[in-house]
């Protein structure tokens, strides 16, 4: 009973039947509440409860949901997955070798003659050890759905802690238990000291951020399932899987090279990332000719876990930080302007009057608001992105700069200045690796090794980061030049009547601006299997008089369909587009006819900004009463409502919908003629 009870501790995530009802009532009491007092106008509401349902996929989508709350279900277990492993390794590091050394003044690599540890330093690291590697197994457990978040969560945070304290305990206690001997100048504590600290501050770092997560599903903000996707939850095993490499190929390379274990793990790992100082380099045949092997089979380790960390986790990172970027500048335009008389303001000072003589182009200059306001987020979360990776490179710039700085001073060192750390640490960041300067002391080494396997991936998202800003500005520049480049060229030069070689400079601007912008003039959206442009819902080939005096409602709804299907098979190919593919207002048209509704009326539109009918409700696309509204610059808008995450999903679903719907209703119609006329032949 007493161990149930320890277990529902609510930093380990758990929670007994009376908390749980409290939970309840508190989730129920924030589902009642509004985030924003708005009478529905701006916002549609989300309950915590509807929150803790969502997959990951779902979260990264949900512009309602905080990024905070992101982090702690998604982000910080897939950090702990990936930095546990690496904590586990440290601590075995902090096993392979005795704690003290004397340095050999000869030794350009601060090598020397080792002092045995006592039996119980190394029994209670292999008891940290053993508690760490449970944990491990645990979490991991819990990522494939292995094991309950209740019996997983605590012994994972608890287990990790206890590691982490014993580990900082010994490491602190050190100096007083294991002394250096006094009459040495030369004795210096060995890299596995230094290790031991590392692994007991990352363990304690990782069990706070899983507390975190556990307090959120405590409380009730997300259920206690991690949100991570199948090949999210894969990195950690590919971590541990690459980290027992390099240990496996340290302890080769310590037996055939005769190095000590942890300068053969240093030597993996500036060799894997492909930095080369030369401080380290195979000596016998044997070596030289595991090398070959070795070097190819890290290589390609370190080049699939690099690109799953930006592709599984920041491209997901930053795809969550534009959704919810979109919903707050929406609401902001909203907000700055004047919703009541129809004004709204993008970035807070550019005025878009979204009033119109129809409903059609007041429909439409919505639309137009709305995709102005996406351009400025997804401008906006590159900028985010890029500073996010550029301060990132350069606090492991200049503290690792001042890490390995002090750490060239202890025995053994170059006792570099602080410009030369700079310059070493730059070298290193950038893999080149001149070999002028490297790591010596017994305290940079284990420094490197923890500050290079960081500072690689955060370059690559740097480069990522770096590529999408500029990819961003030629887009930009090259939709400026085809509208202005052409008339600027025929002021210069002075001619009136346009050359070919001017028509031949146009046409190719306009032709790169119409592909940055996704436009569809080239036949690849519907244009090629209906009129987009007069909206009507038949199939291209088909004149006005190809049925003689038959009305058009009757043809639109015999070939109705027939365009549910050709329209399907035209978003599956755009989803296969590399780029997102966006469709224009005339597309959006016409497939809101296609599937029953019309952007040409009233019916089922409401202004946003503005209080909601009577007796309406606000709804999600495609209407399926009259009582139902929605706009695009609303949260219901399909261009926010992407749960399937593009808009070729978005339509290529609603089609399959009412095609469904629309299906059943023919048969019935036809079932019931046949009955009809089945039941009046019996009555002859």
């Amino acid at each position: 009973m007493k161990v149930k009870k320890w277990l529902f501790l609510p930093f380990l995530g758990g929670s007994s039947d009376r908390d749980r009802g409290q939970r309840r009532d508190r989730s129920r009491s924030r589902s009642r509440r509004p985030s924003r007092p708005e009478n529905g106008a701006l916002v549609k509401h989300e309950s915590a409860d509807a929150f803790a349902n969502k997959g990951e996929e779902e979260l990264v989508q949900d512009y309602n949901a905080p990024i905070r709350w992101y982090m702690l279900a998604t982000l910080f277990p897939l950090i702990a997955g990936t930095f546990g492993p690496m904590a586990s390794m440290f601590n075995i590091c902090a096993i392979a070798i005795p704690w003290r050394l004397i340095v050999d003044p000869d030794s350009p690599q601060s090598q020397g003659e080792h002092i045995d540890d006592p039996r119980w330093l190394v029994a209670v690291n292999i008891v940290s050890l053993v508690i760490a590697i449970l944990a491990n197994v645990a979490l991991l457990g819990q990522m494939t759905n292995r094991l309950r978040f209740n019996v997983a969560s605590p012994v994972t945070i608890v287990g990790w802690y206890i590691s982490g304290f014993i580990d900082i305990a010994l490491a602190a206690v050190a100096p007083s238990q294991v002394p250096l001997p006094a009459d040495n100048a030369l004795a210096t504590y060995s890299q596995a000291y230094y290790y031991c600290i590392f692994s007991g501050a990352i363990y304690v770092l990782l069990s706070i951020m899983l507390s975190c997560t556990a307090w959120g599903v405590w409380i009730g903000n997300y259920s206690s399932e991690f949100k991570l996707s199948l090949a999210q939850r894969s990195l950690m095993l590919q971590t541990i899987l690459f980290l027992a490499y390099v240990l496996a190929a340290g302890g080769v390379y310590a037996r055939v090279e005769g190095w000590d274990f942890l300068n053969s793990v240093y030597y993996i790992i500036v060799t894997l990332f492909t930095i080369g100082f030369g401080d380290f380099s195979p000596e016998t045949h044997t070596g030289r000719s595991l090398y070959f092997p070795m070097s190819v089979g890290g290589i390609i380790f370190v080049g699939l876990i690099i690109a799953n960390i930006r592709s599984l986790v920041l491209e997901s990172t930053s795809v969550k930080v534009s959704t919810r970027l979109v919903e707050r500048m929406r609401y902001k335009s909203i907000k700055a302007g004047s919703p009541q008389d129809g004004i709204v303001k993008v970035r807070g000072v550019l005025h878009r009057d979204t009033n119109a003589p129809t409903e059609l182009a007041r429909r439409e200059k919505e639309f137009d608001v709305m995709r102005e306001i996406q351009a400025a987020a997804a401008h906006n979360n590159r900028m985010i992105a890029l500073s996010m990776a550029t301060m990132a490179f350069m606090i492991l710039w200049f503290i690792g700069s001042v890490c390995f700085w002090q750490a060239e001073k202890a025995v053994g060192g170059r006792n570099w200045s602080y410009f030369e750390a700079l310059y070493f640490t730059y070298t290193a960041q950038l893999t080149i690796g001149y070999g002028d300067f490297g790591p010596q002391t017994n305290s940079a080494k284990p420094t490197f090794v923890f500050w290079s396997l960081i500072a690689l991936p955060t370059l690559t998202v740097l480069i990522g980061a770096v590529g999408d800003a500029v990819t961003d500005f030629v887009n930009w520049y090259t939709l400026w030049l085809g509208k202005h480049a052409p008339n600027v060229f025929k002021i210069l030069t002075g001619m009136k009547k346009r050359s070919n070689v001017d028509d031949t400079f146009q046409e190719a601007i306009e032709k790169v601006g119409a592909e940055i912008e996704g436009s569809n003039t080239n036949g690849s959206g519907f244009h090629n299997i209906a009129d987009i442009e007069t909206g009507r819902v038949v199939p291209a080939e088909i004149t006005d008089t190809a049925f003689g005096h038959v009305r058009l409602g009757t043809v639109e709804e015999a070939y109705k369909p027939f365009l549910m299907l050709q329209a399907a098979r035209k978003a599956i190919e755009h989803l296969d587009e590399e780029s997102p593919r966006k469709y224009t207002f005339q597309e959006w048209s016409w497939i809101l006819k296609l599937l029953g509704e019309d952007e040409a009326t009233e019916e089922n539109h409401r202004r946003v900004g503005q209080p909601v009918p009577e007796n309406a409700e606000v709804a999600t696309p495609v209407c399926m009463s009259p009582h139902q509204v929605w706009s695009w610059m609303g949260q219901e808008s399909p261009l926010m409502s992407l749960e399937e995450g593009s808009e070729p999903k978005w339509v290529l679903k609603r089609l399959m919908e009412v095609l469904e719907l629309e299906l059943k209703r023919r048969g019935d119609l036809h079932v019931a003629k046949e009955a009809d006329i089945s039941s009046k032949a019996g009555d002859r």
